[in-house]
Protein backbone atom coordinates (compact mmCIF):
# COMPACT_ATOMS: atom_id res chain seq x y z
CA UNK A 1 0.00 0.00 0.00
CA UNK A 2 2.69 2.43 -0.70
CA UNK A 3 2.64 5.16 -3.03
CA UNK A 4 5.90 6.45 -4.68
CA UNK A 5 5.80 10.48 -5.32
CA UNK A 6 8.09 12.67 -6.46
CA UNK A 7 10.30 14.73 -3.31
CA UNK A 8 7.58 17.88 -2.09
CA UNK A 9 4.26 15.45 -2.48
CA UNK A 10 3.70 14.61 1.46
CA UNK A 11 4.70 18.37 2.15
CA UNK A 12 1.87 19.20 -0.28
CA UNK A 13 -0.14 16.94 1.41
CA UNK A 14 0.80 17.93 5.36
CA UNK A 15 -0.82 21.87 4.08
CA UNK A 16 -3.76 19.84 2.80
CA UNK A 17 -4.22 18.16 5.50
CA UNK A 18 -4.04 21.84 7.43
CA UNK A 19 -7.06 22.21 5.29
CA UNK A 20 -9.14 19.53 5.69
CA UNK A 21 -8.56 20.24 9.29
CA UNK A 22 -9.49 23.62 9.13
CA UNK A 23 -12.44 22.98 6.36
CA UNK A 24 -13.38 20.49 9.36
CA UNK A 25 -13.00 22.64 12.39
CA UNK A 26 -15.20 25.57 9.96
CA UNK A 27 -17.93 23.34 9.34
CA UNK A 28 -18.48 21.97 12.49
CA UNK A 29 -17.69 25.58 14.64
CA UNK A 30 -19.91 27.42 12.18
CA UNK A 31 -22.59 24.94 13.20
CA UNK A 32 -23.10 26.17 16.67
CA UNK A 33 -22.03 29.57 16.05
CA UNK A 34 -24.95 30.26 13.47
CA UNK A 35 -27.51 28.55 15.88
CA UNK A 36 -26.04 30.38 19.03
CA UNK A 37 -25.85 33.93 17.41
CA UNK A 38 -28.88 34.06 15.15
CA UNK A 39 -31.00 30.72 15.89
CA UNK A 40 -32.03 27.93 13.41
CA UNK A 41 -34.14 29.72 11.12
CA UNK A 42 -31.23 32.78 10.35
CA UNK A 43 -28.93 29.90 9.56
CA UNK A 44 -31.00 28.21 7.24
CA UNK A 45 -31.27 31.81 5.75
CA UNK A 46 -27.31 32.15 5.84
CA UNK A 47 -26.96 28.56 4.24
CA UNK A 48 -29.49 29.59 1.22
CA UNK A 49 -27.12 32.80 0.66
CA UNK A 50 -23.89 30.95 1.11
CA UNK A 51 -25.38 28.71 -1.63
CA UNK A 52 -26.21 31.51 -4.14
CA UNK A 53 -22.77 32.93 -3.80
CA UNK A 54 -21.18 29.70 -4.58
CA UNK A 55 -23.67 28.99 -7.29
CA UNK A 56 -22.60 32.38 -8.58
CA UNK A 57 -18.64 31.96 -8.10
CA UNK A 58 -19.33 28.87 -10.42
CA UNK A 59 -19.59 30.83 -13.33
CA UNK A 60 -15.94 31.37 -13.36
CA UNK A 61 -14.65 27.88 -12.23
CA UNK A 62 -14.87 26.33 -16.11
CA UNK A 63 -12.95 29.41 -17.58
CA UNK A 64 -10.14 29.56 -13.97
CA UNK A 65 -9.34 26.08 -14.86
CA UNK A 66 -8.73 25.63 -18.29
CA UNK A 67 -6.66 28.83 -18.16
CA UNK A 68 -4.46 27.47 -15.16
CA UNK A 69 -4.33 23.81 -17.18
CA UNK A 70 -3.46 25.99 -20.25
CA UNK A 71 -0.02 27.58 -18.30
CA UNK A 72 0.97 24.28 -17.05
CA UNK A 73 1.01 21.85 -19.83
CA UNK A 74 1.95 25.24 -22.36
CA UNK A 75 4.78 25.91 -19.96
CA UNK A 76 5.88 22.20 -19.88
CA UNK A 77 5.57 21.79 -23.85
CA UNK A 78 6.94 25.44 -24.52
CA UNK A 79 9.25 26.89 -21.28
CA UNK A 80 7.24 30.07 -21.66
CA UNK A 81 3.29 31.08 -20.64
CA UNK A 82 3.30 34.70 -21.68
CA UNK A 83 0.56 34.60 -24.23
CA UNK A 84 -0.93 31.89 -21.51
CA UNK A 85 -1.24 34.58 -19.19
CA UNK A 86 -2.62 37.85 -21.11
CA UNK A 87 -5.70 35.59 -22.20
CA UNK A 88 -6.41 34.16 -18.75
CA UNK A 89 -6.15 37.99 -17.76
CA UNK A 90 -8.40 39.04 -19.81
CA UNK A 91 -11.30 36.29 -19.63
CA UNK A 92 -10.77 36.41 -15.78
CA UNK A 93 -12.40 40.38 -16.25
CA UNK A 94 -14.79 39.00 -18.77
CA UNK A 95 -16.52 36.42 -16.18
CA UNK A 96 -15.38 38.57 -13.21
CA UNK A 97 -17.44 41.44 -15.09
CA UNK A 98 -20.32 39.04 -15.69
CA UNK A 99 -20.41 37.88 -12.20
CA UNK A 100 -20.59 41.17 -10.21
CA UNK A 101 -23.47 41.96 -12.50
CA UNK A 102 -25.30 38.40 -11.67
CA UNK A 103 -25.08 38.79 -8.39
CA UNK A 104 -26.56 42.53 -8.03
CA UNK A 105 -29.55 41.14 -10.17
CA UNK A 106 -30.37 38.58 -7.87
CA UNK A 107 -29.98 40.84 -4.97
CA UNK A 108 -32.84 42.22 -5.85
CA UNK A 109 -35.74 41.87 -2.42
CA UNK A 110 -37.97 40.71 -4.60
CA UNK A 111 -35.91 38.15 -6.90
CA UNK A 112 -33.93 36.86 -3.30
CA UNK A 113 -37.14 36.04 -1.79
CA UNK A 114 -37.72 33.92 -4.98
CA UNK A 115 -34.88 32.26 -5.04
CA UNK A 116 -34.85 31.66 -1.89
CA UNK A 117 -38.29 31.48 -0.08
CA UNK A 118 -37.48 34.14 2.70
CA UNK A 119 -40.14 36.55 2.68
CA UNK A 120 -39.17 39.96 1.24
CA UNK A 121 -39.79 42.20 4.94
CA UNK A 122 -37.62 39.72 6.03
CA UNK A 123 -35.05 40.07 3.72
CA UNK A 124 -35.45 44.25 3.86
CA UNK A 125 -35.46 44.22 7.73
CA UNK A 126 -32.40 41.93 7.87
CA UNK A 127 -30.44 43.98 5.22
CA UNK A 128 -29.93 40.26 3.36
CA UNK A 129 -29.74 41.90 0.23
CA UNK A 130 -26.72 43.66 1.03
CA UNK A 131 -25.31 40.56 2.61
CA UNK A 132 -25.72 38.40 -0.55
CA UNK A 133 -24.03 41.34 -2.70
CA UNK A 134 -21.13 41.51 -0.20
CA UNK A 135 -20.61 37.94 -0.34
CA UNK A 136 -20.74 37.75 -3.76
CA UNK A 137 -17.83 40.59 -4.13
CA UNK A 138 -15.81 38.95 -1.36
CA UNK A 139 -15.97 35.43 -2.85
CA UNK A 140 -14.94 36.85 -6.51
CA UNK A 141 -12.05 38.56 -5.01
CA UNK A 142 -11.18 35.23 -2.93
CA UNK A 143 -11.82 32.90 -5.98
CA UNK A 144 -9.61 34.69 -8.13
CA UNK A 145 -6.82 34.65 -5.63
CA UNK A 146 -7.42 30.77 -4.88
CA UNK A 147 -7.61 29.33 -8.42
CA UNK A 148 -5.71 32.08 -10.65
CA UNK A 149 -3.10 33.59 -8.86
CA UNK A 150 -1.75 31.24 -6.38
CA UNK A 151 -1.94 28.39 -9.27
CA UNK A 152 0.98 30.37 -11.01
CA UNK A 153 3.58 28.72 -8.63
CA UNK A 154 2.12 25.24 -10.18
CA UNK A 155 4.07 24.97 -13.54
CA UNK A 156 7.41 25.83 -11.11
CA UNK A 157 6.68 22.47 -9.03
CA UNK A 158 6.05 24.81 -6.57
CA UNK A 159 2.45 23.22 -5.56
CA UNK A 160 3.52 23.18 -2.05
CA UNK A 161 2.94 26.88 -1.75
CA UNK A 162 -0.15 27.17 -3.67
CA UNK A 163 -1.56 24.83 -1.21
CA UNK A 164 -0.11 26.10 1.36
CA UNK A 165 -1.61 29.92 0.97
CA UNK A 166 -4.94 28.81 -0.14
CA UNK A 167 -4.84 27.05 3.18
CA UNK A 168 -3.98 30.10 5.05
CA UNK A 169 -6.51 31.86 3.32
CA UNK A 170 -8.84 29.41 4.19
CA UNK A 171 -7.52 29.66 7.93
CA UNK A 172 -8.23 33.53 7.81
CA UNK A 173 -11.50 33.74 6.20
CA UNK A 174 -12.76 31.44 8.40
CA UNK A 175 -11.57 33.05 11.96
CA UNK A 176 -13.35 36.59 10.38
CA UNK A 177 -16.69 34.49 9.77
CA UNK A 178 -16.84 33.06 13.38
CA UNK A 179 -15.67 36.40 15.25
CA UNK A 180 -17.84 38.52 13.46
CA UNK A 181 -20.74 36.70 13.41
CA UNK A 182 -20.25 35.54 17.49
CA UNK A 183 -19.47 39.27 18.84
CA UNK A 184 -22.37 41.06 15.97
CA UNK A 185 -24.92 38.11 15.71
CA UNK A 186 -25.68 39.49 12.23
CA UNK A 187 -25.11 37.95 8.91
CA UNK A 188 -25.25 41.62 7.42
CA UNK A 189 -21.88 42.74 9.57
CA UNK A 190 -20.34 39.46 9.09
CA UNK A 191 -21.03 39.62 5.32
CA UNK A 192 -18.83 43.03 5.66
CA UNK A 193 -16.33 41.75 7.79
CA UNK A 194 -15.87 38.72 5.04
CA UNK A 195 -15.47 41.17 2.29
CA UNK A 196 -12.96 43.45 3.90
CA UNK A 197 -11.20 40.26 4.70
CA UNK A 198 -10.69 38.59 1.54
CA UNK A 199 -9.76 42.21 -0.09
CA UNK A 200 -6.94 42.86 2.66
CA UNK A 201 -5.85 38.88 2.06
CA UNK A 202 -5.78 38.81 -1.89
CA UNK A 203 -3.46 42.27 -1.91
CA UNK A 204 -1.28 40.44 0.24
CA UNK A 205 -1.36 37.69 -2.29
CA UNK A 206 -0.80 39.60 -5.46
CA UNK A 207 2.46 41.26 -3.60
CA UNK A 208 3.59 37.88 -2.41
CA UNK A 209 3.28 36.06 -6.12
CA UNK A 210 4.97 39.00 -8.08
CA UNK A 211 7.81 38.89 -5.70
CA UNK A 212 8.39 35.28 -5.93
CA UNK A 213 7.79 33.95 -9.92
CA UNK A 214 9.67 34.58 -12.95
CA UNK A 215 6.68 35.82 -15.09
CA UNK A 216 5.11 39.05 -15.90
CA UNK A 217 1.34 39.09 -14.37
CA UNK A 218 -0.14 40.91 -17.28
CA UNK A 219 -3.04 43.52 -15.51
CA UNK A 220 -4.42 45.86 -18.83
CA UNK A 221 -1.45 46.64 -20.03
CA UNK A 222 -1.15 44.25 -23.03
CA UNK A 223 -4.40 42.08 -22.10
CA UNK A 224 -6.53 41.79 -25.51
CA UNK A 225 -10.29 40.58 -24.95
CA UNK A 226 -10.43 39.81 -28.25
CA UNK A 227 -8.14 36.71 -27.69
CA UNK A 228 -9.66 36.14 -24.31
CA UNK A 229 -13.14 35.73 -25.64
CA UNK A 230 -11.01 32.34 -27.41
CA UNK A 231 -10.40 31.36 -23.95
CA UNK A 232 -14.09 31.86 -23.19
CA UNK A 233 -15.37 29.84 -26.21
CA UNK A 234 -12.95 26.96 -25.38
CA UNK A 235 -14.12 26.61 -21.95
CA UNK A 236 -17.50 26.82 -22.62
CA UNK A 237 -18.55 22.93 -21.99
CA UNK A 238 -15.58 22.97 -19.12
CA UNK A 239 -17.34 26.44 -17.11
CA UNK A 240 -20.93 24.77 -17.96
CA UNK A 241 -19.79 21.07 -15.94
CA UNK A 242 -18.86 23.41 -13.30
CA UNK A 243 -22.25 25.18 -13.24
CA UNK A 244 -23.74 21.56 -12.99
CA UNK A 245 -21.37 20.53 -10.77
CA UNK A 246 -22.25 23.19 -8.09
CA UNK A 247 -26.11 22.85 -8.39
CA UNK A 248 -25.25 19.07 -7.55
CA UNK A 249 -22.98 20.58 -4.86
CA UNK A 250 -24.93 23.66 -3.35
CA UNK A 251 -27.80 23.88 -5.57
CA UNK A 252 -29.46 21.67 -3.73
CA UNK A 253 -29.73 23.90 -0.53
CA UNK A 254 -31.45 25.94 -2.44
CA UNK A 255 -34.03 23.06 -4.35
CA UNK A 256 -34.42 21.59 -1.38
CA UNK A 257 -37.23 24.02 0.91
CA UNK A 258 -39.19 24.26 -1.84
CA UNK A 259 -39.53 20.08 -1.93
CA UNK A 260 -39.41 19.27 1.31
CA UNK A 261 -39.72 21.55 4.12
CA UNK A 262 -36.74 24.36 5.28
CA UNK A 263 -36.19 22.91 8.47
CA UNK A 264 -34.64 19.74 6.86
CA UNK A 265 -32.43 21.63 4.98
CA UNK A 266 -29.87 22.26 8.31
CA UNK A 267 -30.22 18.61 8.98
CA UNK A 268 -29.00 18.09 5.82
CA UNK A 269 -26.17 20.50 5.51
CA UNK A 270 -24.95 18.66 8.69
CA UNK A 271 -25.13 15.64 7.94
CA UNK A 272 -23.81 16.65 4.77
CA UNK A 273 -20.50 17.96 6.58
CA UNK A 274 -19.93 14.55 8.49
CA UNK A 275 -19.58 12.82 4.82
CA UNK A 276 -17.99 15.06 3.31
CA UNK A 277 -15.12 15.37 6.24
CA UNK A 278 -14.38 11.68 4.63
CA UNK A 279 -14.43 12.98 1.24
CA UNK A 280 -11.93 16.19 2.21
CA UNK A 281 -9.07 13.81 3.17
CA UNK A 282 -8.88 12.01 -0.33
CA UNK A 283 -9.35 15.65 -2.15
CA UNK A 284 -6.09 16.61 -0.19
CA UNK A 285 -4.07 13.47 -1.30
CA UNK A 286 -5.49 14.23 -5.13
CA UNK A 287 -4.75 17.53 -5.54
CA UNK A 288 -0.85 17.43 -4.92
CA UNK A 289 -0.53 14.53 -7.63
CA UNK A 290 -2.39 16.54 -10.58
CA UNK A 291 0.37 18.82 -12.05
CA UNK A 292 2.75 15.56 -12.30
CA UNK A 293 -0.04 13.75 -14.19
CA UNK A 294 -0.42 16.97 -16.29
CA UNK A 295 3.00 16.47 -17.06
CA UNK A 296 3.02 12.96 -18.42
CA UNK A 297 -0.38 13.50 -20.03
CA UNK A 298 1.27 15.82 -22.20
CA UNK A 299 4.43 13.94 -22.67
CA UNK A 300 1.89 10.36 -23.54
CA UNK A 301 2.46 8.16 -20.38
CA UNK A 302 -0.48 6.64 -19.89
CA UNK A 303 1.10 3.91 -17.89
CA UNK A 304 2.45 6.46 -14.95
CA UNK A 305 -0.78 7.87 -14.71
CA UNK A 306 -2.97 4.52 -13.98
CA UNK A 307 -0.27 3.45 -11.73
CA UNK A 308 -1.03 6.49 -9.88
CA UNK A 309 -4.48 5.90 -10.05
CA UNK A 310 -4.57 2.50 -8.24
CA UNK A 311 -2.28 3.66 -5.90
CA UNK A 312 -5.07 6.54 -4.61
CA UNK A 313 -7.80 4.29 -5.09
CA UNK A 314 -6.27 1.15 -2.49
CA UNK A 315 -4.66 3.86 -0.01
CA UNK A 316 -8.43 6.02 0.01
CA UNK A 317 -10.86 3.02 0.02
CA UNK A 318 -8.19 1.92 3.11
CA UNK A 319 -8.45 5.02 4.88
CA UNK A 320 -12.43 5.82 4.23
CA UNK A 321 -13.65 2.24 5.37
CA UNK A 322 -11.64 2.19 8.61
CA UNK A 323 -12.25 5.61 9.67
CA UNK A 324 -16.38 4.87 9.29
CA UNK A 325 -16.06 1.61 11.15
CA UNK A 326 -13.97 3.94 13.67
CA UNK A 327 -16.27 6.84 13.81
CA UNK A 328 -19.99 5.71 13.04
CA UNK A 329 -21.28 4.53 16.45
CA UNK A 330 -19.67 7.89 17.61
CA UNK A 331 -21.93 10.03 15.37
CA UNK A 332 -24.88 10.20 17.75
CA UNK A 333 -23.36 11.56 20.50
CA UNK A 334 -21.45 14.23 18.38
CA UNK A 335 -23.96 15.31 16.63
CA UNK A 336 -26.09 16.34 19.63
CA UNK A 337 -22.58 17.98 21.45
CA UNK A 338 -21.90 19.65 18.02
CA UNK A 339 -25.85 21.35 17.32
CA UNK A 340 -26.73 21.72 21.20
CA UNK A 341 -29.39 19.19 20.92
CA UNK A 342 -31.05 21.66 18.12
CA UNK A 343 -31.25 19.49 15.40
CA UNK A 344 -32.37 15.95 15.10
CA UNK A 345 -30.02 13.51 13.66
CA UNK A 346 -31.25 11.29 11.03
CA UNK A 347 -29.05 8.37 10.58
CA UNK A 348 -30.36 7.29 7.36
CA UNK A 349 -29.34 10.55 5.28
CA UNK A 350 -26.20 10.31 7.65
CA UNK A 351 -25.53 6.85 5.99
CA UNK A 352 -26.41 7.44 2.53
CA UNK A 353 -24.44 10.41 2.19
CA UNK A 354 -21.41 7.89 3.01
CA UNK A 355 -22.19 5.67 0.62
CA UNK A 356 -22.91 8.32 -1.92
CA UNK A 357 -19.11 9.74 -0.95
CA UNK A 358 -17.69 6.49 -0.63
CA UNK A 359 -18.42 6.08 -4.41
CA UNK A 360 -17.77 9.45 -5.03
CA UNK A 361 -14.31 9.16 -3.72
CA UNK A 362 -13.45 6.44 -6.21
CA UNK A 363 -14.14 8.74 -9.21
CA UNK A 364 -12.77 11.75 -7.66
CA UNK A 365 -9.38 11.25 -9.27
CA UNK A 366 -10.70 10.31 -12.58
CA UNK A 367 -12.64 13.63 -12.06
CA UNK A 368 -9.93 15.78 -11.40
CA UNK A 369 -7.69 14.44 -14.41
CA UNK A 370 -10.41 15.13 -16.66
CA UNK A 371 -10.51 18.72 -15.08
CA UNK A 372 -6.96 19.03 -15.14
CA UNK A 373 -6.23 18.25 -18.85
CA UNK A 374 -9.17 19.92 -20.10
CA UNK A 375 -11.39 17.04 -21.30
CA UNK A 376 -14.41 19.20 -21.46
CA UNK A 377 -16.62 17.34 -23.41
CA UNK A 378 -16.45 14.35 -20.60
CA UNK A 379 -16.34 16.00 -17.53
CA UNK A 380 -19.68 17.97 -18.91
CA UNK A 381 -21.64 14.65 -19.44
CA UNK A 382 -20.47 13.33 -16.27
CA UNK A 383 -21.64 16.30 -14.53
CA UNK A 384 -24.99 16.31 -16.42
CA UNK A 385 -25.75 12.48 -15.62
CA UNK A 386 -24.94 12.86 -11.80
CA UNK A 387 -27.21 16.16 -11.49
CA UNK A 388 -30.16 15.11 -13.16
CA UNK A 389 -30.13 11.70 -11.69
CA UNK A 390 -30.11 13.38 -8.28
CA UNK A 391 -32.17 16.63 -8.79
CA UNK A 392 -35.02 13.95 -10.29
CA UNK A 393 -34.77 11.55 -7.29
CA UNK A 394 -35.09 14.33 -5.18
CA UNK A 395 -38.55 15.64 -6.72
CA UNK A 396 -39.84 12.01 -6.63
CA UNK A 397 -39.00 11.56 -3.15
CA UNK A 398 -39.60 15.59 -2.23
CA UNK A 399 -43.27 14.26 -3.39
CA UNK A 400 -43.06 10.83 -1.58
CA UNK A 401 -42.12 13.20 1.70
CA UNK A 402 -39.27 10.51 2.04
CA UNK A 403 -37.42 12.86 4.06
CA UNK A 404 -34.24 9.82 3.85
CA UNK A 405 -34.28 10.33 -0.02
CA UNK A 406 -32.02 13.54 0.54
CA UNK A 407 -28.79 11.02 0.82
CA UNK A 408 -30.22 8.46 -1.25
CA UNK A 409 -30.76 10.50 -4.18
CA UNK A 410 -26.82 11.70 -3.81
CA UNK A 411 -26.25 7.95 -4.19
CA UNK A 412 -28.73 7.17 -7.01
CA UNK A 413 -26.46 10.34 -8.80
CA UNK A 414 -23.13 9.16 -7.66
CA UNK A 415 -23.47 5.58 -8.56
CA UNK A 416 -24.53 5.59 -12.42
CA UNK A 417 -22.12 8.53 -12.87
CA UNK A 418 -19.34 6.67 -12.04
CA UNK A 419 -19.97 4.04 -14.75
CA UNK A 420 -19.80 6.54 -17.04
CA UNK A 421 -16.69 7.65 -15.61
CA UNK A 422 -14.90 4.48 -15.49
CA UNK A 423 -16.38 3.58 -19.43
CA UNK A 424 -15.00 6.58 -20.35
CA UNK A 425 -11.25 5.69 -18.60
CA UNK A 426 -11.74 2.40 -19.91
CA UNK A 427 -12.11 3.83 -23.85
CA UNK A 428 -9.11 5.65 -23.57
CA UNK A 429 -6.79 3.75 -21.76
CA UNK A 430 -7.70 -0.21 -22.81
CA UNK A 431 -4.29 -1.35 -22.84
CA UNK A 432 -3.11 -0.21 -19.36
CA UNK A 433 -6.42 -0.07 -17.46
CA UNK A 434 -7.77 -3.89 -17.47
CA UNK A 435 -11.87 -4.27 -15.99
CA UNK A 436 -10.88 -7.10 -13.89
CA UNK A 437 -8.78 -3.87 -12.06
CA UNK A 438 -11.49 -1.53 -11.89
CA UNK A 439 -13.52 -4.63 -10.33
CA UNK A 440 -11.00 -5.68 -8.15
CA UNK A 441 -10.31 -2.38 -6.53
CA UNK A 442 -14.02 -1.43 -6.77
CA UNK A 443 -15.71 -4.28 -4.88
CA UNK A 444 -14.74 -3.65 -1.61
CA UNK A 445 -16.36 0.14 -1.86
CA UNK A 446 -19.78 -1.74 -2.78
CA UNK A 447 -19.26 -4.22 -0.11
CA UNK A 448 -18.40 -1.29 1.89
CA UNK A 449 -22.04 -0.07 0.87
CA UNK A 450 -23.97 -2.90 1.45
CA UNK A 451 -22.85 -3.00 5.23
CA UNK A 452 -24.24 0.41 5.78
CA UNK A 453 -27.48 -0.68 4.22
CA UNK A 454 -27.49 -3.84 6.53
CA UNK A 455 -27.00 -1.52 9.88
CA UNK A 456 -29.64 0.91 9.01
CA UNK A 457 -31.88 -2.19 8.39
CA UNK A 458 -30.47 -3.91 12.12
CA UNK A 459 -28.77 -1.28 13.67
CA UNK A 460 -26.31 -4.03 15.02
CA UNK A 461 -22.46 -2.12 15.00
CA UNK A 462 -20.19 -5.33 16.02
CA UNK A 463 -21.83 -7.21 12.89
CA UNK A 464 -21.17 -3.74 10.98
CA UNK A 465 -17.23 -3.92 12.29
CA UNK A 466 -16.93 -7.65 11.80
CA UNK A 467 -18.08 -7.14 8.00
CA UNK A 468 -15.97 -4.28 7.34
CA UNK A 469 -12.78 -6.31 8.89
CA UNK A 470 -13.43 -8.72 6.61
CA UNK A 471 -13.84 -6.47 3.85
CA UNK A 472 -10.47 -4.37 4.12
CA UNK A 473 -8.39 -8.06 5.00
CA UNK A 474 -9.37 -9.54 1.66
CA UNK A 475 -9.21 -5.55 -0.01
CA UNK A 476 -5.17 -5.63 0.97
CA UNK A 477 -4.80 -9.40 -0.44
CA UNK A 478 -6.47 -8.13 -3.80
CA UNK A 479 -4.84 -4.89 -3.71
CA UNK A 480 -1.09 -7.28 -3.68
CA UNK A 481 -2.55 -9.46 -6.21
CA UNK A 482 -3.52 -6.46 -8.26
CA UNK A 483 0.11 -5.56 -8.53
CA UNK A 484 1.59 -8.75 -8.98
CA UNK A 485 -0.62 -10.06 -12.03
CA UNK A 486 -0.69 -6.25 -13.73
CA UNK A 487 2.56 -4.98 -13.24
CA UNK A 488 0.98 -1.93 -11.67
CA UNK A 489 3.70 -0.64 -9.20
CA UNK A 490 2.87 2.71 -7.42
CA UNK A 491 3.98 5.91 -8.84
CA UNK A 492 5.46 3.67 -12.36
Amino acid sequence: MKLKVEGGYFSSVKWGGYSIGISFIRQILLVPAFIHAVGSHEYAFWIVLSSIVLMIRAINLGQLHYSSNLINLGYHKNGTIKDELIVAQGANYIYIILQILLGAVISAPILLSAVSTFPVTYILNTNGHYSLFLLVLAKIVFQYNNMFLLRIFEPLGKIKTTIKYQTIGELFDFVVTVIAIYTTKSIFITSLAIFASNILFTVFTLLYVKSRVPFVIPFFKGVSFIKSFWAVKRSFLLTGSFLVEKVYENGLNILIPSLFVTSILPVFTTSRVISNSVFRVSNAAVIPLMPDIQKQFSLGNPQYIIGRMVSFWKISTFVIITGVTVVLPLIPYIYTKWTGDKLDLNMSIVCYLIMAVSIQNFGMIINEFLKKTNLSKQIFIYNIIKSALTVACLFAFGYTNYSEGLGLALLIGESISLIYMLVIMRAMFSTNLKISVIAKLLLPVVLFCVSLLVYLLLLNYWLFLVFNIFILISFVLMAKNVEANNNLTPGT
